[in-house]
């Protein structure tokens, strides 16, 4: 039988509740030991629904008193800067939001750091974890091993964003202010930047800088960009191969709506994956494969099954906690997305003058 994974949390507030607390409590071979929560009477609630043993102020002091094998950390990722080396040097492997932080090069930072400690830094893109990114991935993988489609040569995301939680049950909640923490205060937009850039920075590492991952991801090498469209709606890039990268971005306000889909396309054939909203449960990626018949086009839609991007990253990361599968979302290509996010302010600088 495995050896239980030890769990602690930092931060028990809205997703930290919904998106991740909730389901590792599902997990077998799991055990929830400790919340770091500076409200008490959330914390206490919090804990005591989800059968955490072991409630603490700060991060601070649940990693000096619990023992714990790994830290599930959900702040605002200003705050990341703060929060994350003291877990690494604690010890622990950790999992964030994203993105990593505010700068790259505090990234880079964390980076080495884990790797020194040898320790997992995962990053928190669970739209990598989505059953049907995961097919569609593995696809692609298929595809490029045989040749027999030819050389990618276009990935594109179109996205159209409004209701992001979906109808999603509340969580706990109080009435009690969020408290302050000594020696934590957030991380600031790069120096060179406006006020102005800084907040279209902070917005787009905030609201894209998913789909700049996942593009990646599929692509399966980096890439950079050679055009931002003057409202800075559209991103167009390329590879290092060569093959176009295209980001349409939209939001909306429309209840119950949301597209987003990554289509990936190959001389003799085609992966799609429509993504549902983030907190739209028991609802993975929706697939359709497109390849060359003797005839014509040959359409199917896999079946990836029923479940939730934000359940599947849960289980992966105690998966790679335990050794038994490599990070899928490692942090030091999500430094390489803080990167293509300052590429992006200082092409609208060009753009605007």
């Amino acid at each position: 039988m495995a050896k239980n994974v030890k769990i602690g949390f930092v931060g028990g507030g809205f997703m930290g509740q919904l998106a991740h607390i909730s389901n590792y409590a599902k997990l077998e071979d799991v055990e929830l030991v400790a919340l770091a929560e500076g409200r008490p009477e959330l914390a206490r609630k919090v804990a005591d629904r989800y059968g955490i043993g072991e409630v603490y102020p700060n991060h601070k002091e649940l990693l000096a008193n619990a023992e714990v094998d790994a830290v599930v950390a959900v702040m605002h990722f200003n705050l990341h800067h703060a929060v994350v080396p003291d877990i690494l040097n604690a010890g622990k492997h950790v999992i964030t939001e994203k993105p990593i932080c505010v700068h790259p090069d505090k990234g880079a930072e964390m980076v080495q750091l884990a790797e020194e400690k040898g320790l997992l830094y995962y990053v928190g893109y669970m739209k990598r974890s989505d059953a049907g990114t995961r097919y569609v991935k593995s696809q692609i993988e298929e595809w490029e091993k045989s040749g027999d489609v030819g050389d990618l040569k276009y990935v594109r995301c179109h996205a159209a964003m409004a209701d992001w939680v979906w109808g999603i049950e509340p969580p706990i909640s109080t009435d009690e202010s969020y408290p302050e923490y000594e020696n934590e205060t957030a991380e600031p937009p790069p120096e060179w930047m406006t006020p102005e850039e800084g907040n279209q920075y902070v917005g787009f590492i905030n609201f894209w800088i998913h789909q700049v991952n996942l593009l990646r991801h599929l692509a399966g090498e980096d890439y950079k960009l050679t055009h931002v469209s003057q409202n800075g709606q559209l991103l167009i890039g390329e590879t290092d191969s060569g093959a176009s990268i295209n980001l349409e971005m939209n939001t909306r306000t429309i209840k119950n709506s949301w597209e987003e889909e990554f289509s990936v396309y190959f001389p003799k054939a085609e992966a799609q994956v429509s993504l549902a909203a983030p907190l739209h449960k028991q609802m993975e990626g929706k697939v359709r494969i497109v390849t060359e018949g003797e005839t014509g086009p040959v359409f199917s839609h896999p079946f990836v099954g029923t479940g939730w991007a934000f359940a599947d990253q849960a289980r992966m990361f105690v998966e790679a906690v335990r050794g038994d599968r490599p990070v899928l979302s490692p942090a030091s290509h999500a430094v390489k997305d803080l990167k293509i996010a300052e590429d992006y302010i200082r092409m609208r600088r060009e753009i605007e003058k």
